[in-house]
C-alpha cells in the first residue's frame, strides 16, 4: 500500500516539475533568450511565480517537445 502511495507522489510531482529557463536552455543547448522567445510567443508554456521569474513544468516542456518534432516531421514530408 505505501508502494503505490509513494508512486503515485513521485509521479505527481515529476509531472508538475518547474524548471527555470536557464535549466532548459541547458537541456535543449539553445541560448537562455531562445526560451524566453518561445515563452514570449506562446509557444511554451510558462507559470510566473514573480514580478519576472518565469518556471515551466517539465509537461508543458514535454508538450513543446512533442509538438516541435512533429511540425519538424510535417515539413520533412513536404
Amino acid at each position: 500500500m505505501r508502494h503505490k502511495r509513494q508512486e503515485q507522489e513521485n509521479n505527481s510531482v515529476e509531472k508538475s516539475q518547474l524548471l527555470t529557463t536557464h535549466e532548459i536552455a541547458e537541456i535543449l543547448r539553445v541560448h537562455q533568450r531562445t526560451v524566453q522567445r518561445w515563452i514570449s510567443s506562446n509557444r511554451l508554456k510558462a507559470i510566473k511565480v514573480g514580478p519576472k521569474i518565469l518556471r515551466v513544468r517539465q509537461q508543458d516542456l514535454n508538450e513543446f517537445l512533442e509538438n516541435q518534432n512533429k511540425d519538424y516531421q510535417e515539413k520533412a514530408e513536404s
